[in-house]
């Protein structure tokens, strides 16, 4: 490690309808590294195109469009389209709390816990069928969070399992949910029909303050369970070595304590996630906090928030722009900032390596 404590990272919002030159021109700039992580067990690790494609028509074949779009701008390449299905990808072991605030309005916060080193950062305004939707991009077919215009917002949280199956990543999911559900039930009759690769706790809220927590798991019917607190464990999960390195028993309760209390606004409920338990800056080991994010569903808004700044949107007011950050790490980078970033990329457990 070095004496250096921080990383320079750029945050970028763009907007395009359907994806086209802007989306192709991130594609082509992120794809060298997403092709290494893709193949890191090898080519016969991972589906065929048959298989993926195949799979794809027939749990989200409205997306089926979208998805052929995507593969003939990425090159039409046997790789890159069986990475853009995101059926049956390599493991991905994400951090992350999250949580339903009611006050003057509803708001569902987030804070996402990983490594700037495999994170792209990236925003995107997009319309790529009947509603409009704001989401941070991941593995450039799939999203980590967003709302569409019908007041519908979704995030993700990782459920804290070590065991995974056949099934869709877990953002390609969240893509299809903002794209054809416009309120919660209609979001969870989707989550049924879908199978998913790992464990994970999705969290919804609409316009009309319905919410939901889902727990999904690879082999599994999904639970609806209701609450208004996920992190990273579920019901029935047990991995104590994963728990404690996360504090996600910690930051659950810190948030069923907050939430309980009924002190805040919904603004100020927000600011809650910028402080510790839900804070971290451990990014050199694959645990710090890239962003938090809050959606408003009852006025179709979102906010993009750091220590030091905040990206506010709406679907009358996005425009394109650039965030610099610098992520502090007390314990230093390593010398080599694209090797040491190998390492995340080619082992399965990034949030272990404390």
């Amino acid at each position: 490690m070095t004496s250096s404590t921080h990383m320079n990272f750029t945050f970028r919002a763009f907007a395009e309808d359907a994806p086209g030159a802007n989306w192709q021109r991130q594609f082509r700039s992120l794809w060298p590294a997403y092709k290494r992580w893709f193949l890191r067990y090898g080519e016969r690790d991972r589906p065929t195109y048959h298989e993926s494609a195949q799979a794809l028509r027939r749990y989200m074949p409205e997306f089926e469009p979208v998805y052929d779009a995507m593969v003939e701008l990425a090159g039409g390449g046997d790789h890159a389209a069986r990475f853009l299905s995101q059926y049956c990808p390599p493991p991905l072991f994400r951090g992350c709390s999250q949580a339903i605030y009611d006050a003057d309005e509803s708001v569902l916060v987030r804070s996402y816990d990983y490594s700037p080193y495999v994170f792209d950062g990236l925003l995107m305004r997009s319309k790529f069928g009947a509603r409009q939707v704001i989401a941070m991009l991941d593995c450039m077919s799939g999203v980590l969070d967003g709302i569409n215009d019908d007041g519908l917002a979704v995030s993700m949280s990782f459920g804290g399992r070590e065991e995974f199956g056949q099934g869709f990543g877990i953002s390609i999911l969240l893509r299809y949910l903002l794209e054809f559900a416009g309120d919660v039930r209609e979001a969870c009759e989707l989550i049924r029909r879908i199978p998913v690769q790992g464990a994970y706790n999705i969290m919804l809220l609409d316009r009309e303050a319905n919410h939901e927590t889902v727990e999904i798991a690879a082999g599994s019917e999904p639970r609806f369970v209701g609450g208004r607190v996920a992190t990273n464990h579920q019901a029935d999960s047990h991995w104590p070595l994963y728990e404690e390195k996360v504090f996600t028993h910690a930051r659950f309760q810190h948030l069923h304590n907050v939430i309980a209390e009924r002190e805040h606004t919904a603004w100020s409920f927000t600011r809650e996630f910028l402080q510790f338990p839900l804070y971290h800056n451990r990014f050199a080991r694959g645990f710090g906090t890239l962003y938090d994010a809050a959606f408003y569903p009852q006025r179709g808004a979102c906010e993009y928030f750091w220590p030091h700044n905040q990206w506010q949107f709406d679907f009358t007011n996005f425009s394109a722009s650039e965030y610099h950050v610098a992520f502090n790490d007390p314990e230093g980078y390593a010398e080599n900032s694209e090797a040491y970033g190998e390492v995340y990329t080619s082992k399965p457990l990034p949030v272990l390596q404390f």
